[in-house]
C-alpha cells in the first residue's frame, strides 16, 4: 500500500471498508475514536485505565514517516468514520524489528478486521525492509492473543500480566 492509496477489504461478515495511511489530520478523529472505545476496550489496548490521549501521545501517533512509524486507519465508507487503527514502530537498538499495536472500535470488533489489517501492515513493514514484527499483549486479552496467533505470530516470552508475540516477515 502506497501512502497516498486506499486499500478496500472484505470482512467475514461482507462488511466493506476501506484502508489508508494515517496522517496529522487524523488527529481529533483519533481522540475521538479512543474516547468512544468501551473501558474494557481502552484497558485491554492501553493495558491501563485510559480515558483519553495526551496531547502528547496524540502527537506521537500521528506524527508518521512511513518506515521506522506506520499507521493505517479503517474507515467505514457509510459513516466516514475511523474504526480501527494499526501501527508499528521501530524498536529502539534491534534494527529490523518493529513492535505493532492494533486497536478496532468496540461495534466493529469480531469481524476479522484487526487481523486483517495487520496482514496489510506485515506487508508495508515488508516493503519498508523489516524482518520482524513483534506485539506486547495483557495476558488477559484473549481475543487479541487469538487474533496474533492466527496471523502466523508465536509467543516469546512473558511473565504477569504481559505476554510477547512475534511474527518472522518472510520475502
Amino acid at each position: 500500500m502506497q501512502t497516498s492509496s486506499r486499500t478496500f477489504l472484505t470482512l467475514r461478515d461482507g462488511s466493506v471498508v476501506y484502508v489508508r495511511a494515517l496522517g496529522r489530520g487524523d488527529r481529533a478523529g483519533l481522540a475521538s475514536a479512543v474516547m468512544s472505545l468501551s473501558e474494557e476496550s481502552r484497558y485491554l489496548r492501553f493495558a491501563s485505565s485510559k480515558p483519553s490521549l495526551s496531547p502528547r501521545e496524540l502527537d506521537f501517533l500521528v506524527s508518521v514517516d512511513h518506515h521506522g512509524h506506520e499507521a493505517l486507519l479503517a474507515v467505514d465508507p457509510v459513516s466516514h468514520r475511523g474504526i480501527a487503527i494499526v501501527r508499528y514502530v521501530q524498536v529502539t537498538g534491534e534494527p529490523g524489528v518493529v513492535e505493532i499495536a492494533a486497536t478496532v472500535i468496540d461495534e466493529w470488533q469480531g469481524r476479522g478486521l484487526g487481523g486483517a489489517m495487520i496482514a496489510l501492515l506485515a506487508d508495508r513493514a515488508r516493503e519498508e525492509g523489516h524482518r520482524v514484527m513483534r506485539a506486547s499483549v495483557l495476558a488477559a486479552n484473549s481475543r487479541s492473543i487469538a487474533m496474533l496467533r492466527r496471523g502466523g505470530f508465536v509467543a516469546l516470552r512473558g511473565s504477569g500480566s504481559m505476554r510477547e508475540y512475534e511474527r518472522p516477515l518472510s520475502r
